[in-house]
């Protein structure tokens, strides 16, 4: 039980963390650096650690996940039950989000290298937009999944 309480808060606490910088990153950093209000250093600075952000954030969501998933679930839950369906496309939009951030840094960090910084953010915008929905999608499917009934 206590274990599953840790699992659990750590598993909203980075999923929060993660979410939140997704957003962030979308909404301020990218229109500034669009308009040329950063510097290369700064844009590449914020990328950089969106992507270290990006990869603990998945690797933790997915060990807590997957425990509370083996413990709350078996495959014919996972497979055929509510709950079970909101496990599962969460698990599909995690997938989306990791892509879809790391390409888009990628992009962003090539263009910062050459000393850049408009191109490389109009470059990377539409992955961290794809990104900004996955992730309101992730909070949308969890709050489905803490709904009353939504488990079984």
């Amino acid at each position: 039980m206590i274990v599953d309480t840790v699992m659990y808060t750590v598993h909203t606490a980075f999923a929060a963390l993660w979410t939140g910088s997704v957003l962030f990153v979308a909404a301020v950093v990218v229109p500034l650096a669009m308009a040329g209000e950063l510097s290369p250093a700064a844009f590449g600075s914020v990328v950089s650690k969106l992507r270290w952000v990006t990869r603990l954030g998945a690797l933790v969501t997915f060990v807590t996940g997957g425990h509370l998933a083996g413990t709350l679930y078996t495959v014919d839950t996972l497979t055929g039950t509510t709950g079970g369906y909101l496990v599962v496309a969460m698990l599909t939009l995690w997938l989306g989000l990791a892509a879809a951030i790391e390409v888009g840094s990628a992009r962003a960090i090539r263009g910062v290298e050459n000393d850049k910084i408009r191109e490389p953010a109009r470059d990377a915008r539409p992955f961290y937009l794809l990104g900004s929905v996955l992730a309101v999608g992730l909070l949308v499917v969890s709050g489905l999944l803490g709904t009353p009934g939504a488990v079984l």
